[in-house]
């Protein structure tokens, strides 16, 4: 089951994160870039791999 509060949570950090790379000009951007996009991906990798690691310590256990 997906939590939808914490993939919010996570896509909020993220593009808070990118925001801030693009602002000190570490990340490139062009006029057609989505910045939204960019960070669902992220978010949802991250989501991905969270719940991945969590269910790898259940299993240890």
């Amino acid at each position: 089951m997906i939590n939808y509060i914490q993939l919010y949570r996570i896509r909020k950090r993220v593009k808070k994160i990118l925001k801030d790379k693009i602002l000190e000009e570490e990340l490139a951007t062009t006029e057609t870039s989505c910045l939204g996009c960019v960070a669902d991906d992220i978010s949802w990798e991250v989501y991905y791999l969270m719940k991945e690691s969590k269910s790898e310590k259940e299993e240890k256990l």
